[in-house]
């Protein structure tokens, strides 16, 4: 974090590879530049409502970390909307791993029949914040390099929805250019944009580090440094209330 010109940084486990009191010593470490966030395998409601009111509660976790592909459910499942409802209640965001055709999967999968992307489920994202209006959801990625014009459109139509601009933001700039993607990020509004970072110490490499990616933001031509500033901290601080 201080290589990268970082101040807090936001811990964003995934049950059950990392339990929820991991992340809570991890914080206690440093309490004054780390977050918290808890993680629930949500196919069963009651269990992981429970876990999860507790990690908010007891553990002071701020807000709930979901992904479809490596905990396995489908995100428009009754179950999994009624625990993303009650984090609304609980007035703690929702980040959801959210990539266009679930490459992500190909990590995970040994079989080589396992050679092309999962289905698209764009259309899933894009009703998932109707079905849940009162939980702000931050879908990380920004959709990949694949869909992050859709995802944009998306997060547009929706009050609730924010893109989380980690790895993605690297491989968009190389493709369209800084240039665009300032256009794309001034007409959608920069305050709809949150950064993050897949950074893993001494496995990412430098082209797709934090501090890379801290770069590319401060780069952007004609996006002013108010813009600039809502997509490094400002819009992280007003979702977690700061």
């Amino acid at each position: 974090m201080d290589d990268s010109g970082i101040d807090v940084g936001v811990l964003l486990p995934i049950a059950p590879y990392v339990p929820n009191e991991y992340v809570y010593r991890v914080v206690a470490y440093e309490p004054k530049r780390l977050i918290g966030f808890a993680s629930v395998g949500p196919n069963l409601a009651d269990v992981a409502i429970k876990e999860l009111k507790r990690a908010n509660e007891n553990l002071e976790l701020r807000g709930l970390k979901l992904h479809p592909e490596m905990q396995g459910f489908y995100i428009l499942h009754p179950h999994v909307i009624k625990v993303i409802n009650v984090a609304g209640e609980l007035g703690i965001p929702v980040v959801i791993h959210a990539t266009k055709g679930g490459l992500s999967t190909l990590y995970f999968k040994a079989s080589k029949e396992h050679v092309l992307p999962a289905p698209d489920k764009t259309k899933d994202y894009v009703l998932l914040p109707v079905l849940v209006p009162k939980t702000t959801i931050i879908y990380v990625h920004m959709g990949s390099l694949f869909g992050f014009r859709e995802f944009m459109a998306m997060a547009t139509g929706h009050p609730n929805v924010f893109l989380d601009i980690s790895y993605s933001l690297v491989t968009v700039a190389e493709e369209i250019g800084a240039q665009r993607l300032s256009i794309y990020i001034k007409h959608l509004g920069a305050d709809k944009f949150v950064f993050g970072s897949d950074h893993i110490i001494g496995l990412t490499p430098d082209s797709l580090s934090a501090k890379r990616q801290i770069e590319i933001i401060r780069g952007l031509p004609g996006l002013s440094s108010k813009g600039k500033k809502l997509i490094l901290s400002e819009n992280a601080k007003k979702t977690l209330k700061l």
